[in-house]
């Protein structure tokens, strides 16, 4: 009888190894669309009123992981005020890092706790004692 030698992963590894996929995969997509988004935004501005300084890093923790952009930052010549055009179009001025559905489930999470759906069954009978 031929024995098989291959050596597969356990479902914990398998899942992790998937997890680990999804965050890269999300982060380039994330990254491309909001840098194509940037672009787009620079160069359909009103030159007259917005000047470009420079490109400047927005650090996003979401919920797949950390994400690194170059995003324009503009003099705006009738307020007199500095700028963020992308982050004004996304909502996301004065947000800080963390993107949008990390603070709802930092939220969620703070108000109801963990899900017992979620914890260890030995975390359940410890809390039922």
């Amino acid at each position: 009888m031929k024995q098989n030698n291959t050596v597969y992963m356990n479902l914990k590894q398998l899942e992790q190894w998937v997890w680990r996929q999804l965050q890269e995969t999300f982060t380039q997509v994330m990254k491309k669309l909001l840098e194509d988004m940037d672009q787009q935004i620079a160069d359909e501005r009103d030159k007259k009123q917005y000047r470009l300084v420079s490109k400047r890093p927005l650090q996003i923790t979401s919920l797949f992981g950390e994400l690194t952009i170059e995003r324009a930052y503009y003099r705006d010549r009738t307020k007199n005020e500095h700028v963020y055009l992308l982050d004004r179009y996304l909502a996301f001025e004065k947000a800080g890092h963390l993107s949008p559905m990390v603070e709802e489930a930092a939220i969620e999470l703070a108000i109801q706790g963990p899900s017992p759906k979620v914890l260890p069954k030995s975390a359940l009978m410890v809390s039922s004692l």
